[in-house]
């Protein structure tokens, strides 16, 4: 059988039919994470407009409300004579009435991606009220699911890091006990000291995040189970496929890092040409101190920017990790799945 691929393409015509695949042929067999991180940028550059419209749709309403606090941040720097207070309690203010969108908007943009990736398989129109009539009869129990999924993360991250906490307290302790009068000494062997401690506490963290990373994409795709048994339905799938899973989570933070780094250098920057341009006229430092609160307000506003271009590549990587373990665990034709929107 003759194929023909354009490089770095999901789209592959093989006797005049759109199969979806990349030229690692992920959809074909098990993946590496490399393969599957590089399928899910190359995915989000080949299918950008639907995909970013989603983002645009998820992020648009904390951008616009985060400039619309701006104003009024400014006007209390400029009238304040110095005193914080009014910009402190706005900025909390704001932080409280969009806490639940912030929770909701994560969960429906990864669901939203979720079904588009279907919905692109078969040529279907990524619109807004499309996406929402697949997800309506999912949506309470996507929230439950993640609700719950939130409250076992967040303990046992909350055990993990004290251990963690308390295993760095007497590594400090012993280092300096050891380094005696010597300070260089003490700092190397502290630093080394951390580093074996830092590397299993990650390590630990990407076993425990594993099972909660293809929740979303279980509860938008799989109809027979409900916020309790996605549970058990995520654990069949990553049991088996467990070293997998977790050398894809490390992965995929490792990608995330480099991206996030990036948003915040990309603000940083605009911020600091602002400051430069500023600074032609006034004192830096003055302005920094009198207006602190309207930058990190305008710095939000640039963060959510930036995020709403980034995040649909990181939400592909879960996709296709979910698409790769029942592969592996099931046999499944990912391609005829998705073509008969089965689940």
């Amino acid at each position: 059988m003759e194929t023909q691929a354009r490089t770095g393409d999901w789209r592959v015509t093989t006797l005049g039919t759109a199969v979806l695949q990349s030229r690692f042929r992920t959809l074909l067999r098990p993946a590496t994470p490399f393969e599957l991180m590089d399928d899910a940028v190359s995915y989000y550059r080949e299918n950008f407009r639907p995909l970013f419209r989603i983002s645009l749709w998820v992020y648009l309403i904390p951008i616009i409300f985060s400039l619309l606090l701006l104003g009024p941040m400014v006007y209390l720097d400029a009238t304040s004579g110095g005193n914080p207070l009014g910009s402190i309690l706005l900025e909390y203010l704001g932080l409280f009435l969009l806490l639940p969108y912030l929770f909701v908007a994560p969960i429906v943009q990864a669901a939203f991606t979720t079904l588009a990736f279907r919905m692109l398989a078969v040529g279907e129109p990524v619109t807004l009220s499309a996406l929402w009539q697949r997800l309506k009869p999912r949506f309470w129990q996507l929230i439950a699911n993640q609700l719950l999924a939130m409250l076992a993360l967040g303990g046992s991250f909350a055990i993990l890091f004290l251990g963690y906490f308390v295993a760095v307290l007497v590594v400090v302790t012993g280092a300096a006990a050891i380094a005696g009068n010597s300070p260089t000494l003490g700092v190397i062997l502290m630093s080394v000291l951390v580093l074996i401690v830092s590397i299993p506490t990650l390590v630990l963290a990407a076993m425990i995040s594993v099972w909660f990373m293809i929740l979303p994409q279980i509860v938008t795709l799989e109809e027979g189970v409900d916020a309790i048994t996605a549970f058990s339905r995520a654990f069949a799938l990553v049991r088996p496929n467990l070293k997998h899973a977790v050398l894809s989570c490390l992965a995929f933070w490792g990608m995330q890092t480099v991206f996030m780094l990036a948003v915040m250098l990309l603000s940083f920057l605009i911020l600091g040409i602002i400051a430069g341009l500023i600074a032609i006229y006034a004192d830096p430092e003055q302005i920094f101190s009198r207006w602190w609160l309207s930058i990190n307000q305008l710095y939000e506003s640039l963060s959510y920017v930036a995020y709403m271009f980034v995040m649909p590549a990181m939400y592909m990587t879960s996709i296709l990790l979910y698409f790769d373990l029942r592969y592996r665990t099931e046999g499944l034709d990912i391609y005829e799945v998705l073509q008969r929107g089965e689940s």
